[in-house]
């Protein structure tokens, strides 16, 4: 009995195409939504350091005199929350998964210096502070609404601005969106 089901599944697959792919030669076809691995742009990054807040793993290290940003690969869970939270959206989830390897991986990316034209946006020093020339400023909440650190507060009616300078994180979209160009850093 046994061995006419085994022909009727033998006689059954000779004429249907095979279950498995041919991988080397058939490229395979990644879903839309496949994690695969964080890459990074790295002329658009500003080191601002979102990416390593917002990892739940703490996978990311950004170091800002040394211009490097750092993923260790195996702490990686590829959620994405460091590509979402990107302010400049130089971070990117990669549907090719990185390479098998025997030891864990530290992918070091050197981040080149911004071009004088960029410099508007990003800070003159690393000490510097982000300041508002409030005779220009219409107080409208575009630098708060922005900001991807919650680092600023405007009221319109009060005529207030603040910002908290232990939570900026110097990134610059404030200068960038401000439509009066008061915010800069000093």
């Amino acid at each position: 009995m046994a061995i006419f089901k085994i022909g009727k599944v033998v006689l059954g697959s000779l004429f249907k195409k095979p279950a498995t792919l041919m991988y080397p030669v058939v490229p395979r076809q990644w879903q839309e939504r496949t994690r695969g691995h964080i890459s990074i742009v790295e002329a658009d990054c500003i080191l601002c350091g979102i990416c390593v807040k917002r990892c739940p793993t703490h996978a990311i290290t950004v170091d800002k005199p040394g211009r490097t940003w750092t993923i260790e690969r195996m702490d990686c869970v590829q959620c994405g929350s460091c590509a979402e939270n990107c302010p400049k959206k130089c971070l990117t989830m990669e549907q090719q998964y990185s390479a098998p390897n025997t030891v864990k991986t530290v992918d070091v990316h050197h981040i080149p210096a911004p071009a004088a034209a960029e410099k508007k946006a990003a800070p003159a020093a690393p000490g510097s502070k982000l300041e508002c020339d409030l005779e220009t400023c219409i107080y409208c909440g575009i630098c708060a609404k922005n900001c991807p650190s919650d680092a600023l507060f405007v009221d319109r009616k009060e005529k207030v601005w603040k910002v908290d300078h232990d939570a900026c994180t110097q990134c610059g979209i404030c200068v960038e969106k401000c439509p009066k160009d008061s915010l800069s850093f000093k």
